[in-house]
Formats: structure tokens, sequence, C-alpha cells
């Protein structure tokens, strides 16, 4: 069964998400980062790509042709037949077939919106039965 992942109170969303893609590909994990547009895919490619001055968080659309070696994915898309480790969701819904995933990764902003839409998800996953991690990052 899938673990969720909750990030609270995170000061900038965005650029921990480039910070928690590249965690994620440093342990040598797969990650499937969904959103909700293709305006917002290309924003978070942008951002990956200055991400740091040293760093390089190699990336690509899902289905290009590099898909196979590139660790990071991006799609505005959730194919029905695709399973992978480790999906980072930026959409505004829960995943459909939760179970496909290893681990899901959710970020919450400080904002009341941001705070009211974690606790709707919080309760559809562990209704679920989903074991749920929760790190506060308001410290960070």
């Amino acid at each position: 069964m899938s673990r969720i992942d909750f990030y609270t109170k995170v000061a900038d969303p965005q650029g921990f998400a480039c910070l928690l893609a590249a965690t994620v590909m440093r342990k040598g994990e797969r990650l499937l980062v969904w959103f909700d547009s293709e305006q917002q895919l290309d924003t978070f490619s942008r951002q990956l790509w200055s991400f740091g001055d040293t760093r390089f968080v190699p990336h690509c659309r899902l289905g290009a042709d590099e898909a196979a070696d590139t660790p990071i994915w991006l799609t505005a898309r959730l194919p029905d037949a695709l399973e992978h480790p480790v999906l980072l969701n930026l959409g505004s819904n829960l995943p459909e077939r939760m179970e496909r995933f290893d681990r899901i990764l959710e970020i919450v902003g400080r904002d009341e919106a941001s705070l009211e839409t974690a606790r709707l998800r919080f309760k559809a996953y562990r209704e679920r039965g989903y074991a749920i991690e929760h790190h506060d990052m308001s410290n960070k």
C-alpha cells in the first residue's frame, strides 16, 4: 500500500517542490510530477533548469523519447496504465488508482486555502487506509 507524505507549512511551495524532486532523484528513485495544466508543467520545468547554481535536476515530459533514461517525469495527465514509484502531486485533485505509486508526496503552503485543501486530502487518504507521514516545514 502507498505511503503518503505531507510537507506542511512550506514557505515557498514551488521552490520546495524543486528541492524535493532533487532529493528523490539523489536517493535513486524515479519521480513523476503531476500538474493541472501544461502551463504549470512548463513553469516548473524552467524552475528545475535554473534550480541552484551547481545542481542539475534531469527531467523530461512523460512520454518523451528520453524518458526511459530520465529520473524525473513531468505530466499534466496521469495515464491509466502507468505505475511509478513516487508521485509528487502538484495538481488540485487526488490521483486515481493511488495504489500504483509506492509514495505520494503532497506539499502544503502556509495560506489558509492550501491548509484547507490539505485537510480534505489528508481525510480522503486516511479514509482509504493509507499510511500518512507528516513533516512540519514551518521552521525550515
